[in-house]
């Protein structure tokens, strides 16, 4: 799976998750009040209708007016009769209540309801009725739904994600493909090409001649570099490692000599500040590899008559141009395969992807300053 696709499925499940979520829980939540109100509306109506038991029951004493009174007692229920001036009466409360201003209120998980009384039986101006209230048992049952609905959509968004991506994948794996048969065909005349050039004798040629050879070479060079992009970024998931103690003072002095005839034709200076027997473990192709395609990115987005600067230490490698330069959204997709800024340049895009993947390899720190029209430093750090 490339970078580009696990992205574009973190940023799909990004957003599919969080608009399901914040509709799920809006939803939920919605659903949670409606079902508080229904329940508070039937205790509400449950106690109009234990408040009309008592009044029966007080209308009955009241009209009775017998020497033994009893004040009515329910199983279900609680309640209370107060006069006009809000005095209790008698009560089978749990509680003596203060304030009658409230109709209907809960407290302690009981619910109260407070209903005037006219005419006064037995001087009672008001009946306050109790009971315990129903929880509401709802909520674990909605967060089990939640996250059921949650893992449905997470399975449902990637299969969506793939669907997408498939005729991506497809022409992708066809450019490989193309990609894969034209290294192929590209590597017995690109070596013709080099070791018949390797074996003339420039001293029998004339100056016009000498310098058609030597773009020839440097052609021929370039062909062979962009051969070698092409086989580490098909092969490289399948070759062995054969990491080493590389001495990479060396290793940058023989790419900046192999570089040079290309960057001559710029007339291009490379100014050197290599400090010797600098040594790595890794690679040594792949050391190459990572060299190689800076060193040709400098050179080919430099300007002619310029200067490139290269430093190495124990603690890190720098090649800076004084080239074209990147703005900041150029440098924010450097990274991505087969993407060039610059369709007038040849190449395939690959260069920076490589130059990536092999940083990561050895755990190194890439770090590319760029500003348009002054040029490019890239700086790798271990």
């Amino acid at each position: 799976m490339y970078s580009g696709e696990r992205r574009s499925i973190i940023y799909v499940l990004g957003l599919y998750l969080s608009s399901t979520l914040l509709l799920i829980v809006t939803l939920f939540t919605s659903y949670y009040f409606y079902e508080q109100d229904q329940l508070m509306h039937n205790e509400k109506e449950i106690l109009k209708g234990y408040a009309a038991n008592v009044e029966e029951k007080l209308s009955w004493l009241h009209e009775e007016n017998g020497e033994k009174l009893q004040y009515p007692r329910f199983e279900s229920f609680k309640s209370a009769i107060y006069d006009i001036d809000k005095n209790l009466i008698f009560s089978t409360l749990d509680e003596d209540i203060k304030n009658l201003g409230d109709n209907f209120f809960t407290k302690n998980s009981k619910s109260y309801l407070i209903s005037p009384l006219s005419p006064y039986y037995m001087g009672a101006a008001y009946i306050v009725v109790q009971k315990g209230t129903k929880d509401i048992n709802i909520l674990s049952d909605l967060i089990y739904i939640a996250i059921v609905v949650v893992l449905i959509t997470i399975i449902t968004s990637f299969f969506l994600v793939n669907l997408v991506l498939k005729p991506i994948r497809e022409n992708i794996k066809l450019l490989d493909n193309f990609i894969k048969d034209t290294t192929h065909e590209l590597n017995t005349p690109i070596t013709a090409i080099l070791t018949n050039i390797e074996t003339i004798d420039y001293s029998n040629c004339d100056e016009k001649t000498s310098r058609k050879l030597e773009r020839i070479k440097i052609a021929s060079m370039s062909i062979s570099n962009l051969y070698e992009d092409l086989v580490h970024l098909l092969l490289n998931h399948k070759a062995s490692l054969q990491n080493a103690d590389l001495n990479l003072s060396q290793i940058v002095l023989q790419r900046v000599e192999y570089f040079a005839n290309m960057a001559n034709m710029k007339r291009i200076e490379f100014i050197l500040d290599i400090k010797d027997n600098v040594h790595f473990t890794a690679d040594k192709q792949k050391m190459e590899r990572l060299i190689d395609n800076i060193l040709s990115n400098a050179i080919k987005y430099t300007n002619k008559s310029t200067k490139i600067r290269i430093t190495l230490d124990e603690t890190h490698l720098s090649i800076e141009d004084e080239g074209k330069g990147m703005s900041k959204e150029e440098l924010e997709k450097i990274f991505t395969r087969y993407l060039r800024f610059d369709k007038s340049q040849g190449g395939f895009g690959i260069g920076y992807s490589i130059i990536k993947s092999i940083t990561e390899e050895y755990c190194m720190k890439i770090d590319i300053e760029s500003k348009p029209k002054i040029g490019t430093k890239v700086t790798l750090r271990w």
